[in-house]
């Protein structure tokens, strides 16, 4: 029976080694490469994600409490050439090709109320570094008692295990060595498009997992993202 089914669904590769950096070559190896394959996004528009150094301002309206969070730039980029200059001194950041699917080599089979969904959807595919490691574990604002920041909130101390939810039953799934990254990558599709996941998140086709691996040269667990 289905109990909850998320809006908009994520699937992250996410670096084992927690204090994990690419180089910009690897950056663009994979999304070089992940064109070549044919599992790109089609008609993709490549840009760039990074801080501003300014921050922007909000009040709460339910608590009246101001808050501040660092402003980001979009940068527009031609190519994946483009990279090397424009990411190589940063900390922190997200690249991002976005485009439409299906691209020739499906992630996997998506799912619309349970049909197989064939006609065209939003696709992006982002390669995310931040500062720090922050949390992977995603249970979209369910109380662990286990002291686990949620999706991308600094870890603090490390958190071996990823902690996710199916997004369908609601049921937990725990992945090894998925807890906290400096460093992952999403794969993100129309809203309300899923995947079929039993009791394990290794779903990724087999093909653009290998080519992660060999670009960055280590293994990725995987996870998942829900909005």
């Amino acid at each position: 029976m289905q109990l909850y089914v998320a809006e908009q669904y994520v699937h992250t590769l996410i670096a084992k080694d927690t204090q994990y950096a690419p180089k910009p070559e690897q950056i663009i190896r994979f999304c070089d490469d992940l064109s070549a394959l044919g599992a790109a996004p089609l008609n993709p528009k490549l840009s760039l994600m990074k801080s501003s150094g300014r921050v922007r301002s909000f009040t709460n309206p339910l608590t009246g409490e101001t808050r501040s969070i660092p402003a980001n730039d979009r940068v527009s980029l031609e190519s994946t050439a483009s990279l090397v200059s424009a990411i190589g001194t940063l900390q922190q950041y997200f690249v991002a090709l976005e485009g439409q699917g299906p691209p020739a080599l499906l992630p996997f089979e998506l799912y619309l109320n349970g049909a197989p969904f064939t006609e065209s959807y939003g696709f992006i595919v982002r390669c995310r570094l931040r500062g720090e490691p922050v949390s992977m574990s995603d249970l979209a604002g369910e109380q662990t008692g286990d002291d686990i920041p949620s999706f991308g909130e600094p870890c603090g101390r490390p958190h071996a295990t990823g902690l996710f939810r199916h997004p369908v039953t609601s049921e937990r799934i725990e992945v090894v060595n998925a807890g906290c990254a400096r460093f992952w990558l999403e794969f993100e599709f129309g809203k309300w498009l899923l995947p079929k996941i039993a009791n394990s998140l290794n779903i990724l086709d087999s093909a653009i997992v290998g080519l992660a691996n060999n670009s960055f040269g280590l293994e990725f667990a995987q996870g998942c993202h829900l909005l």
